[in-house]
């Protein structure tokens, strides 16, 4: 479709973004035929590309411009004044064409502390319904894993999730070494408690070893419909208004395709799908947002609403190598052509290291896994403090992660196992050897940071800043993470595998200074970024409301992860598609 024919329309909803939320929505509100949907993409489509579809290559499209925005935050204060990668996807599908693949859900107390802070019918019980409704499982009973729980687990949703076709050599030795520690197994993660090791699904379809993401589980099947129209390579620039009304109305959005300006008009409602860090941004560039931000870039201020672009959390992370024996086979043997030559012959038939996730194991820790009770006495006196001089509707959000830490059921750290030498740390692996990595990660940070216009110009990238560490409690939980996952690798069966360890050296490891300093160093994020439109009341920070509309305005929406309000215990594609489904039946609703 060319950009004048899809400007020529008009649609009862235009969505922009089509990624992970998009062409989930975009899908389900098109089931009516008397619904018509315009999307709007700056991406391409990348349908067919290996290293979105084969699941061995997850990871390799990161920081090429054709499927990434590969953003930087601005530089980290409380991490040594380093930017840091943001990666975000681009293209049908967004962030679940680029993702590694891990499908699974935070716990029930986490998604009832949405209603908790205002938003009634979000909940563990009513997402359920959506978590079930987006996915249909296929069980690798090969491999003595739990056969999926119909209560729990859907049976026909457009998106297939899996368990890997193959696990490395350090599988087991790494579970049984955590069970050593007092981590308990977890043959079930998805019933509302994670907390434990578990073998995870991946977002694979095991029938012909492809990724199931957006773009093919949602898009292709309803890519015919006549009520559908998607256009790509097209940038947003600003929501158009109605301003002679209060609230304002929504009449459209102004997009550019090969730097030529075009709008297109809507019916009923405008709906932002364009992820944390570019749903702010186009509210922003539409005058909605908070007044000072606006002026600063000769913005008009349309809603004067503060809370836009505020509130972003991620889980912050740092890593480990080792060296192993090198009879193990790891993510290490991809740089010998010979091997590599011999897995692309077998993935012909969907078999070997092409066909999986590489990673297939997490561990999800409570805070009594890896600290003291002096520790956590320590790190909720050092919390509370903030508390006391924190926002009402941050107060709110705090008081309940304070709650969590004590909590054993609740997981305040992640481990995330990696066959191999871990690429992103700039270090260089020597030939023939053979690795084993672990990210080590915080799950519920206390620290909070924004995201804001750049500039009036749609193209720039927004300013991002996480603000890592700006509260000291999260460096103390990370720090402690680090030396447990460090005591991990000295435990049986998994030591008896171990050569020495790369990263951190011993230098590093010569004081908790010294492990501090290496964590500023090298810490990155888990790319799950959320919280910048929170769904809140607007009292307490919010920017949309339980039905996900916006404040101040009658018929624009977001529908991503911006609108979770607080960082989750999980990875968090499975919570957008849920969010997505509970939207679609909101506005579907809603239009009757």
């Amino acid at each position: 479709m060319t950009p004048e024919d899809f400007a020529a329309r008009t649609y009862d909803y235009i969505i922009v973004g089509g990624g992970t939320a998009g062409l989930a929505l975009a899908a389900r509100l098109t089931e009516d035929p008397t619904v018509t949907v315009g999307v709007i993409e700056a991406g391409g489509r990348h349908v067919d590309a290996p290293g979105v579809t084969i699941p061995g290559m997850a990871g390799s499209t990161l920081g090429n411009p054709s499927f990434d925005w590969a953003f930087m935050t601005i530089p980290q204060k409380h991490a040594n004044n380093r930017p840091i990668y943001q990666p975000r996807g681009k293209g049908l599908g967004g962030s679940s064409m680029i993702n590694f693949l891990g499908y699974h859900r935070a716990s029930a107390r986490e998604y009832d502390a949405l209603e908790a802070l205002g938003n009634t019918g979000w909940n563990w019980k009513e997402l359920l319904k959506y978590f079930k409704k987006a996915i249909e499982p296929k069980h690798g009973a090969d491999y003595g894993l739990s056969v999926p729980d119909t209560q729990m687990h859907g049976t026909s949703g457009p998106i297939v999730k899996a368990y890997s076709n193959h696990f490395d050599a350090l599988h087991l030795p790494l579970i049984e070494a955590l069970e050593t520690l007092g981590v308990p197994k977890n043959p079930e993660p998805d019933n509302g408690h994670p907390v434990g090791t578990s073998t995870l699904f991946c977002s694979v379809d095991s029938r012909n070893a492809t990724r199931s993401y957006a773009g093919n589980a949602y898009y292709e099947p309803s890519a015919g419909r006549l009520n559908l129209a998607v256009l790509t390579e097209s940038i947003a620039s600003r929501i158009l208004f109605r301003q002679d009304a209060t609230p304002l109305i929504a009449t459209g959005v102004e997009f550019l395709n090969a730097d030529k300006v075009y709008t297109v008009s809507a019916n009923k409602e405008v709906i932002l799908c364009a992820g944390a860090f570019q749903s702010p941004q186009l509210l922003e560039l539409s005058g909605i947002g908070n007044k000072e931000v606006l002026g600063k870039h000769g913005i008009e201020t349309l809603v004067d609403l503060p809370a836009v672009g505020e509130n972003l959390q991620d889980h912050p992370y740092v890593y480990l190598i080792y060296e192993i024996d090198s009879k193990h086979e790891t993510v290490d043997l991809v740089r010998e052509p010979e091997w590599m030559a011999k897995q692309v012959e077998l993935y012909k038939t969907r078999e070997g290291f092409l066909s999986s996730a590489a990673t297939a194991v997490s561990s999800f820790l409570p805070a009594k896994a890896f600290a003291t009770e002096e520790q956590m006495r320590r790190w909720k006196e050092t919390a509370l403090k903030c508390v006391e001089t924190a926002p009402k509707g941050l107060k709110k959000q705090l008081q309940l992660q304070l709650e969590w830490f004590h909590d054993p059921s609740s997981g305040e750290a992640e481990l995330i196992p990696f066959p191999g030498f871990f690429a992103a740390s700039g270090l260089q692996p020597m030939p023939q050897s053979r690795y084993s990595s672990m990210v080590c990660a915080v799950m519920h940070p206390l620290s909070r940071g924004s995201v804001h216009v750049s500039s009036k110009d749609p193209k720039a990238p927004p300013a991002i800043d996480p603000n890592y560490f700006s509260n000291p409690v999260d460096m103390e939980v990370l720090l402690a993470t680090v030396k447990f996952a460090l005591k991990l690798y000295e435990t049986s069966p998994i030591k008896d595998s171990v050569i020495g360890r790369i990263a951190p050296t011993a230098k590093d490891c010569a004081s908790d200074e010294a492990l501090v300093e290496y964590i500023k160093n090298g810490c990155g994020c888990v790319y799950h970024p959320l919280g910048t439109a929170s769904m809140l009341p607007r009292e307490d920070g919010g920017v949309v409301d339980p039905e996900l509309r916006v404040y101040g305005t009658a018929n624009v929406r977001v529908v991503d992860a911006s609108i979770l309000p607080m960082e989750l215990a999980a990875h968090i594609q499975a919570t957008v598609y849920a969010v997505a489904e509970k939207a679609a039946d909101i506005i579907k609703q809603n239009n009757k």
